[in-house]
């Protein structure tokens, strides 16, 4: 598998990452994961050269670590950016906005998460049934 490399970001190491190129000749891994203390960022490339960015934390019944190692996570806040409006009137409802350029999530660690009820839904792609 191909290795990706990190580099500095500016003039100073202050900020470090990995640059996916989205070259089709020599493609990058299909999936790159950050992990962090109660979760993770995925950013997966799409067969079409576009890209989802995933960020999922750390819940009871859905960690990726063992239960007694678990670090839980949850998240607290979001914010949209769209070039010429103020964050605070932005809304969720702004995602089609061609202006939208930023999305941020904050995570914090969870020392105390609740169970929450199973709840059957179904297979997640279900077909319709006339």
């Amino acid at each position: 598998m191909k290795r990706l490399q990190v580099v500095d970001f500016g003039d100073t190491n202050i900020v470090q990452g990995v640059r996916l190129r989205g070259d089709r000749r020599n493609p990058e891994p299909e999936s790159f994961r950050v992990a962090f203390p109660g979760g993770d960022v995925d950013v997966v490339r799409t067969t079409d050269g576009e890209y989802w960015v995933h960020v999922r934390v750390d819940r009871p019944g859905k960690s990726v670590a063992p239960p007694d190692e678990a670090v839980y996570g949850r998240i607290v806040d979001a914010r949209l950016d769209v070039l010429g409006r103020h964050t605070s009137d932005v809304s969720v409802g702004d995602f089609a906005d061609p202006e939208l350029y930023h999305l941020a999530v904050r995570v914090a660690l969870d020392a105390t998460p609740k169970l929450e009820k199973k709840v059957d839904q179904g297979p997640l792609f279900a077909e319709a049934t006339p």
